[in-house]
């Protein structure tokens, strides 16, 4: 299909969206000159429409209507529609799917951006900092498809899998009820494989933004302007891998904290919990071990299982996943390499407990024992 010719229907359709205004196909036959009659404009059209979906932006062929029905041709509703993602439109919503995307046109203030990536030199677009419009492809809506969620992370590929030279990018769109509150771009000039980073990035910029966000509350969708099956260019992360991605972040946040709380231990003297000959060792050190605090708080909790007390219900945001791990049994020497249990072998217990237990280096209290000192020394 001739490239100039596709850019100057491009640029008549552009001069009708600036003013607001739809065009006939007729008055493009004109301004063409009368090199191409009306009903041969549907094909270069439909291209141009196509360019403009894989590009992010909404598809100019929505302002070009017959002078009969000042509507767009059937191919709009079909064709390009299916492109769009709507391959069985039915014929009682085409109006207002006519209305929607020529609203979209008309909004669009970015035409002069698609021009110059879809019909400038091949290597100024790969200068430039994406060929994407974001903020045209989020207008579109198009990610919207199954439940509504509070959260939306999209990860948009910028690039062509046809494309030989870096660099390679994808953006990580935050949106929270459709309304962007954060933007990323992961970049490499060598690597084509972004996806998976480009979501473990997504859903650290969503915990950084709300915390204590449940995958229920969350939907993940990709955008690939070069997907085989053109039906779709938006697809779906499946809710048992969004659950998986969430699932570790929790598990890396949680990590990150247990290794705040050994920094923070470590800072402090030390001696109270060893002798000056180590005979039997009780653990500080095993209880240190970040992988087993994480296991131990996974298996059991983080209230004290022997007052009851927990950190965050009194302290708030501060005091979340924070509780120390006491090794129940002691261990031979310090040398020895031992295998822990965390859920034999450690429990969550608070600090004022944690300290009456080890109070006394020769009579170590068991969790019951502190539990029946509590009881018998609760005013009734």
């Amino acid at each position: 299909m001739n490239e100039q010719l596709l850019k100057k229907i491009s640029e008549i359709v552009i001069e009708s969206a600036v003013m607001q205004k739809p065009i006939e196909y007729n008055q493009i036959s004109i301004k063409l000159g009368g090199i191409l009659p009306p009903i041969r404009l549907n094909e270069p059209l439909g291209e141009i429409s196509y360019r403009c979906i894989k590009m992010g932006f909404p598809p100019l062929s929505a302002i070009v209507v017959n002078q009969s029905t000042n509507l767009p041709g059937m191919g709009f509703f079909t064709w390009v529609a299916s492109k769009m993602g709507y391959p069985n439109l039915k014929e009682a919503e085409w109006e207002e799917f006519y209305e929607q995307q020529k609203e979209n046109v008309f909004n669009c203030k970015n035409w002069d951006v698609f021009l110059e990536n879809v019909f400038g030199n091949e290597k100024d677009i790969k200068s430039k900092k994406g060929q994407i419009d974001i903020n045209n492809l989020l207008n579109l809506k198009e990610y919207l498809f199954g439940k509504i969620t509070n959260y939306y992370i999209l990860t948009i590929k910028d690039f062509l899998d046809t494309q030989q030279n870096g660099p390679y990018r994808y953006h990580v769109v935050l949106l929270e009820k459709n309304k962007l509150i954060q933007k990323y771009t992961i970049e490499d000039n060598i690597n084509k494989q972004l996806l998976t980073p480009a979501k473990r990035r997504g859903i650290q910029l969503l915990f950084e933004k709300v915390p204590n966000v449940s995958f229920e509350n969350v939907t993940m969708v990709h955008y690939k302007p070069d997907r085989k099956n053109m039906k779709k260019l938006w697809e779906k992360e499946s809710e048992k891998s969004l659950e998986k991605f969430i699932s570790e972040m929790n598990i890396k946040i949680l990590n990150d904290k247990i290794e705040k709380d050994i920094d923070a231990e470590d800072s402090q003297e030390d001696n109270y919990y060893k002798d000056g000959k180590v005979i039997e060792y009780f653990g500080t050190r095993y209880e240190r071990n970040p992988i087993n605090r994480v296991k131990a708080i996974e298996i059991h909790g983080v209230t004290c299982k022997a007052c009851g007390f927990n950190f965050e219900k009194t302290y708030g945001e501060r005091g979340k996943d924070f509780i120390e791990i006491h090794h129940i049994k002691p261990l031979s020497t310090v040398g020895n390499q031992i295998r822990i249990d965390p859920e034999k072998d450690l429990i969550p217990v608070c600090s004022n407990c944690h300290r009456m237990i080890h109070r006394e280096k020769d009579n170590i209290l068991t969790v019951e024992e502190v539990k029946a000192i509590l009881v018998s020394t609760t005013i009734v």
